[in-house]
């Protein structure tokens, strides 16, 4: 019996020696280059037979001891016999081990060379489509049973990666191109991964409903370094540019700014640390971000935030927003991100936003006029809103010596649609001391007219309301002076570049203001048109030999008073050709009808001033009252 065992233990021995031999021995000549090559020339047949197409591959080496995967030269025509694909070299190292836990762990990965022409007409299907339908495995019909045995849930197949590689990679989809010089990516030992990013650019064409435009983009280098799970990322020359093939929207418009959604040049650099990356939740720092818009002047001196983000919100904290010479901080925002499947719409909210501006910072990209606006600010703000409305609550702004000071509230609506869009808002109290309202029409490059009726007014504060509907601009409120008060009503229009309404007065010093002392208090209404023009205004100016603005005033005098003289209800007629004003002043009584005609060339000399009186007594009233 022992005898027996001892002879079945030596033939399954030698059985198990002679298939480990075999094994040994197909390894050695799957390992030989001449074997590699004859099984590369069944494959590319197969291959071929299978896409009916042109396959090429010029060399395959395969090394079973060190697990590693060598192609080289491989191209794949389309079927119209393009090259569709062109692989220069590829190198694949797996650990086999790992397979046994269903894990890939693919060690390391080389590829270079990659050329890609990928096109899909309108009216087709597209070049690759023919691979796609190759590789497409029909799902065999599950075969109808009174009770089906529950499925067996698969475990997931894992995979990770060491090291990766790939270099002189250019693809193209119709007409849109992507190229990369090479990136790299180390996992490294202790849980230290590092990669590294050069030469990313592309370009493609876009479909919006203006009409086409094209995007460029490259990004210069990105590094990546990681470690005990955080992730620093830092982007050096990033640059987007768009073009929509269209005149800029400022062409032949001096006065609206370069900022231009159809024409974009930024360069930017960035570098962020990912704090936590979880399948729902990412938390992250922007520590830098500078850009710089070449064309519109647009320029971010400096971006820093802290950011939570899940599917459903985000917040934010500690910003910091700073432009050449505009700083912005605030506490916290919050973002709740829109979803169509869960029916959720955008909407964020910050807590009080407060800064430091001079409001020059915005001249180039929206506003040329105020490129000299050098006087410092100081503002603060609640900032909320959705897709569709922006809310401004609690606005103040004011100069660091308070001698301007501005309360407001207010908000745009209908952001969605241009020519319906509504920007308003409510200024509960507005002051302006001293001079610093002559200070602020210093800032801009216009013609000072009537700086010393301006000084006059002394003190000024103001209450009221500001609306801008489409193509205008809407005024009204209570406008307070040390000389009296006023209340008006007054738009203009960017249309017909004129602006007009009206202005009512209980009772304000007229005199004074014109630095004409003869003139007493006068209450009044008025309506107004005035042309500003410019074009318009010069030429009739440079026609008429003067400086005065153009347009025409009717107006209703409550009471006046001149020398010694007082009257009431007196209606007043003006009309100015730039030149020379016109105007008539009447009153109608029961006795006695009066009226002057008036010019002046010049409203800061009180002696361009001439009138001619007229008067007409209605002898018949006279004597109705008499009798």
């Amino acid at each position: 019996m022992n005898k027996k065992f001892s002879i079945l233990l030596k033939v399954l021995g030698g059985i198990v020696a002679a298939i480990l031999l075999l094994l040994l021995v197909a390894a050695v000549l799957l390992n030989t280059h001449a074997v590699q090559n004859k099984l590369l020339g069944i494959a590319t047949e197969r291959l071929e037979e299978k896409l009916q197409t042109r396959v090429i591959i010029d060399d395959v080496s395969v090394n079973v001891f060190a697990q590693r995967v060598n192609l080289k030269g491989l191209e794949v025509e389309d079927r119209q016999q393009q090259k569709m694909l062109v692989l220069d070299r590829l190198s694949v190292s797996v650990e086999l081990a790992e397979l046994l836990a269903n894990k890939l762990v693919i060690s390391k990965v080389d590829i270079e060379g990659v050329k890609a022409r990928l096109n899909k007409p309108d009216d087709g299907p597209a070049n690759y489509q023919f691979i796609i339908d190759a590789f497409k495995r029909d799902k065999p019909k599950k075969e109808e049973t009174k009770q089906q045995e529950p499925e067996k849930k698969k475990e997931p197949f894992n995979w990770d990666v060491n090291h990766l590689k790939l270099a002189k990679i250019d693809v193209q989809y119709n007409g849109n191109k992507v190229s990369l010089d090479e990136v790299t990516f180390d996992k490294g030992w202790l849980s230290k991964a590092t990669g590294k990013l050069q030469g990313l650019q592309g370009q493609w064409e876009l479909q919006t409903k203006k009409g086409p435009q094209t995007a460029k983009f490259s990004l210069g280098t990105v590094h990546y370094d990681e470690k005990k799970g955080q992730h620093d990322v830092k982007i050096g020359g990033l640059h987007l540019a768009l073009d929509n093939h269209q005149p800029r929207k400022n062409a032949n418009k001096p006065k609206r700014g370069f900022f231009d959604v159809g024409h974009l040049d930024v360069i930017a650099d960035l570098q962020l640390t990912l704090n936590h990356i979880a399948k729902d939740s990412v938390n992250a720092t922007l520590t830098k971000f500078v850009a710089r818009d070449s064309v519109t002047g647009f320029n971010v001196k400096d971006l820093r935030f802290t950011v939570g983000a899940t599917k459903q919100q985000a917040r934010l904290s500690n910003i910091v927003v700073q432009q050449e010479n505009t700083v912005l901080q605030f506490d916290s925002a919050s973002l709740v991100l829109p979803s169509k499947k869960e029916g959720r719409k955008f909407s964020f909210q910050t807590s009080l936003i407060k800064g430091k501006t001079l409001l020059k910072d915005i001249s180039r990209p929206f506003a040329p006029v105020l490129k000299d606006f050098k006087m410092p600010l100081e503002l603060s703000v609640l900032f909320s809103g959705t897709d569709t409305t922006l809310v401004f609550k609690d606005i103040e702004v004011h100069t660091p010596d308070q001698r301007l000071k501005i309360n407001a509230v207010g908000g745009i609506d209908q952001l969605n649609k241009k020519e319906e869009m509504d920007i308003h808002f409510h200024v509960s109290k507005m002051t302006a001391k001293g001079s610093v309202k002559q200070e602020i029409i210093n800032q801009f490059q216009v013609k000072k007219m009537m700086i010393k009726q301006l000084e006059a007014l002394g003190d000024i504060t103001y209450t009221g309301d500001i609306r801008i509907p489409w193509h205008k601009e809407c005024f009204k409120g209570v406008l307070g002076t040390a000389v009296g008060s006023l209340n008006f009503d007054f738009t203009l229009n960017e249309d017909t570049k004129h602006v007009s309404g009206n202005a009512q007065t209980k009772s304000i010093q007229l005199g004074k203001v014109l630095k004409m002392k003869d003139i007493g208090n006068v209450g009044a209404k008025a309506n107004f048109d005035i042309d500003i023009h410019k074009g318009r205004t010069a030429q009739m100016r440079k026609q008429h030999g003067g400086k005065l603005p153009i347009g025409k005033v009717n107006a209703t005098v409550y009471e006046a008073s001149y020398k010694k003289i007082k009257v009431k209800n007196l209606l007043v007629d003006m009309k100015s050709n730039g030149g020379q004003l016109e105007g008539n002043i009447s009153q109608t009584n029961k006795g006695l009808d009066w009226a002057c005609d008036f010019t002046m060339t010049d409203i800061d000399k009180p002696s361009s001033l001439k009138v001619k009186p007229k008067v007409k007594v209605k002898f018949k009233d006279l004597f109705k009252k008499k009798k």
